[in-house]
């Protein structure tokens, strides 16, 4: 859906609050170990990031009739400030990640819920930059940029990370990006 400047740019200033939040309240008074715990459940929430989001873009985006429409608004205006109303995705991950680990500990549950956001908010960044922002042939950026704009427009599907080419990698759906985007 198309979103408001507010809407579409406040999780870039809610995630990382929520981040913080919920380390300060883990390792408020906690030891060295502690925070090595949390550390680890965190990477772990990271690296879980990574595939969660090529699941949902793949299978959920591209293939589920009621999230399909919404993204195909993103493919017809690839450049409009379109998404998911802003902090809706903090509450979901946080409920669908956090709740249940809370049974392993407060510390698990929010280093895990604290990798997760960090991978949404760098899926968040890399998405915009990858339609805003014309970054220089050769860095991180750049490819990231190159690998989603022939999801946008190859005529082959495929290119469901945004962050990392990985799992796209694993699934075979990795597709070959031009060297140059038409017009940019």
């Amino acid at each position: 859906m198309k979103l408001s400047k507010a809407l579409y740019f406040g999780d870039f200033v809610a995630t990382p609050l929520a981040i913080l939040i919920l380390a300060a309240i883990a390792l408020a008074g906690r030891d060295h170990g502690t925070a090595g715990v949390w550390l680890l459940a965190f990477l772990s929430g990271l690296g879980a990031w990574t595939f969660i989001e090529y699941a949902v873009h793949r299978w959920l985006y591209h293939r589920v009739p009621f999230f399909e429409k919404f993204h195909d608004a993103h493919h017809a205006d690839p450049d409009g400030l379109i998404g998911a109303p802003s902090f809706f995705a903090i509450i979901v991950l946080l409920t669908v990640f956090f709740a249940p680990l809370l049974l392993l500990g407060f510390v698990i549950a929010s280093g895990f819920g604290s990798g997760v956001l960090l991978g949404y908010m760098l899926y968040m960044l890399v998405h915009h930059a990858s339609h805003h922002v014309l970054p220089k042939p050769g860095g991180l950026l750049y490819d990231a940029r190159m690998r989603h704009m022939a999801h946008h427009y190859h005529a082959k599907p495929g290119n469901y990370g945004v962050i990392t080419a990985f799992w796209d990698r694993v699934f075979s759906t990795s597709i070959r990006a031009r060297t140059r985007v038409p017009g940019r």
